[in-house]
């Protein structure tokens, strides 16, 4: 078949761009080996180029014998080689500077790995290991301010005001400042000391209508939510609005065939049901961390310098819900804030493989950290999200659908950390681990509604902030001893006297093979999860015509969800620090909510009606005016609107 002329010139214009990359590519060949032979001639190189043939041979199996699975060991009286004057392996891993914004991370100094085996064993493989720094921020910045039709419509810039306002009181409202995003602060004890601090006398909000709960110590430990002890943490899943709800029906078969053509059927599909539907609210928001760390650890830590351990955990929700409009258009949200802080043991299990024989020395293999260790994430995920949707139209057709909300957002970050477990941990400096979640979420859901008639299932909100902290391995402190005192300043030039101090040591006795990390500096462990989620639904929805008696209109049904979880894995320690132990757990849970409880819409007469439906057109003329709550004199006496006046 013949071409038209565009389409050949089009066809020879490919062929012709093929052929000179095609031209390039054997010039770069071409060009390479030019200078292998120039280099060849001018070092005199015998060969320059190395060829290489791969023959498969197949061998008679029937006169070879297979080799064994396994190396046999030397027999055992044969002496062992001399031990060599320098380490046999030695490694070097420098993470080099600092990971993410370079705003947020100064000049860090990361250790030096180095790893030595002090005496030969063709089946100790070295153990290497270095800083592991993980710096990630997600944001999400959403605006889906739909306008349809014309309206007496409350002021959309106004309102977004109104949800940065509100923002800003819900992050003052935690128990400590946000955590810092400066990986050498968590070196400072002087900013260590002035986080605990913070944790012992926590800041608690002056703000009218604040519900604050806080626990210490060993009170924090378990499940809490909303400020209750509890079995478990409620599932996000069962706690979702009708409309994020999966139906689960079984479908019918049908034997008889459908005459009518396959693009007509809209059975199955939800968007062609029948009837008026507006969905205004119906947004979804997730913010969700997983973190598991198993860098290193041991049954017995030995610090010479100070050992502070410090866990936070801070959620705050901030909530408006205020509707306007005929009777039964208020809708409900509901607030979890649900913490797991728990601790599980966990005992070293190789060791009862590592027994020696009789008389036989332990084999030592040490590995050297020339600076600090670093196990750090710093996770910053936020939600700023607003769908403030304006409806005014009139319904003439048989079946519609105006769907203005139903967004979906979410920031995931999953983090998996896995290193070596070592019989003994020495650590010249400081052991610090600091665990930070701080979790905030805002939702302003102020609707105002003319004709329609909201969902009979499902037109609530949900908020939740999910935190939870498991350890594997409970710490037990003491004092440290002499023996592991003497060892402690040794070095890697040191490393005979080192080993004769391990070896002599009887907490070690009978081991076949003693691991060991030595770090110079200091081990610094920080999980740092900030979580912030902002939606602002407030919308104006109003349908008119004959159908509008009928149709269903729903501005919530919105689900926002901050949910960190960080699994530290490791075993049970016995840990042993020189300048002594110090440890603080804190949990925060606050919120401020204003929704009000609406009567019975079957309690209010007409008149009332009338009234309410007249102040909203009136209040159309002011637009802070038109977002309060048109109640009667007396029940806004009654009210407690704290949010309102604080945001006004």
């Amino acid at each position: 078949m013949s071409l038209d002329s565009i389409t050949e010139t089009i066809a020879h214009f490919v062929g012709t761009f093929e052929l000179t990359i095609e031209q390039v590519r054997l010039r770069e060949q071409y060009e390479e080996f030019t200078a292998l032979r120039r280099k060849n001639d001018l070092d005199e190189l015998e060969d320059p180029i190395t060829i290489k043939v791969k023959a498969d041979l197949k061998l008679d199996p029937g006169q070879y014998e297979p080799l064994p699975y396994k190396l046999l060991p030397p027999p055992p009286d044969l002496p062992l080689p001399p031990i060599p004057d320098g380490p046999l392996e030695t490694s070097e891993m420098f993470s080099g500077q600092a990971f993410g914004p370079a705003s947020y991370i100064p000049d860090a100094q990361f250790g030096e790995a180095q790893t030595a085996i002090l005496i030969l064993d063709p089946q100790v493989p070295p153990l290497i290991i270095g800083s592991a720094v993980t710096y990630n921020f997600q944001t999400i910045v959403m605006s889906d301010n739909d306008v349809v039709g014309h309206g007496d419509f409350r002021d959309v810039e106004i309102q977004i005001a109104q949800g940065q306002q509100m923002l800003d009181v819900a992050l003052s409202m935690h128990a400590i400042a946000t955590p810092s995003l400066n990986i050498e602060d968590y070196k400072s004890l002087e900013y260590l000391e002035s986080l605990a601090d913070q944790m012992q006398s926590p800041m608690i909000s002056q703000i009218e209508g604040v519900t604050i709960h806080q626990f210490h110590g060993e009170d924090a430990l378990g499940v809490i939510v909303n400020g209750e002890v509890v079995e478990e943490i409620p599932d996000w899943n069962d706690l979702l609005p009708a409309h994020h709800q999966t139906e689960d029906e079984d479908e019918e078969e049908n034997d008889a065939p459908d005459m009518m053509p396959a693009e007509w059927d809209r059975s199955d599909d939800d968007e062609f049901g029948e009837g008026h539907t507006v969905i205004a609210g119906g947004n979804l928001a997730v913010n969700q961390v997983a973190i598991t760390v198993a860098w290193v650890d041991a049954p017995v830590i030995a610090v010479g310098g100070k050992s502070v351990n410090l866990t936070v955990v801070s959620q705050v929700a901030v909530v408006s819900d205020i509707d306007q409009g005929g009777p039964g258009v208020q809708s409900d949200t509901n607030v979890v804030q649900a913490s797991y802080i728990g601790t599980e043991s966990s005992e070293e299990w190789w060791q009862d493989d590592s027994v020696a024989e009789p008389g036989a020395d332990p084999i030592v293999s040490v590995t050297w950290i020339q600076g600090d260790l670093w196990v750090t994430n710093f996770i910053k995920q936020v939600i700023d999200a607003t769908d403030i949707d304006k409806i005014s139209t009139e319904i003439s057709a048989s079946t519609s659908l105006f769907t203005l909300g139903d967004n979906v957002l979410s920031n995931v970050t999953n983090i998996v950390q896995l290193g070596n477990f070592y019989d003994l941990i020495m650590i010249g400096g400081n052991m610090v681990s600091v665990d930070m979640l701080h979790q905030t979420i805002a939702l302003l859901d102020d609707d105002v509604y003319g004709n329609g008639n909201t969902p009979e299932e499902g037109d609530d909100n949900l908020v939740m902030n999910q935190a939870s902290l498991t350890t594997t391995g409970e710490d037990t402190v003491e004092e440290l001893d002499m023996a592991h005192a003497e060892a402690m300043p040794l070095q890697q030039i040191d490393r005979e006297a080192f080993e004769d101090a391990l070896t002599s040591n009887p907490d070690y006795a009978g081991m076949e093979l003693i691991r060991v990390l030595k770090i110079e500096g200091d081990l610094v462990q920080i999980n740092s999860v900030e979580q912030v989620t902002l939606l602002q639904d407030q919308d104006d929805l109003s349908v008119d015509g004959a159908a509008a008696v009928d149709a269903v209109v729903n501005g919530a049904g919105n689900a926002l969800l901050n949910a960190a979880n960080v699994t530290k894995v490791g075993v049970d320690s016995t840990v042993m620090a020189a300048g002594g132990e110090y440890s603080e757990l804190l949990l925060h849970q606050a919120e401020l909510l204003d929704i009000p409880e609406v009567p019975d819409a079957s309690e209010l007469a007409n008149e009332a009606i009338a009234i309410l439906m007249e102040e909203t057109a009136a209040a159309g003329e002011n637009a802070i005016a038109q977002a309060q709550s048109d109640l009667t004199p007396s029940e806004i006496a009654s009210t407690d609107d704290a949010m309102q006046s604080m945001l006004a």
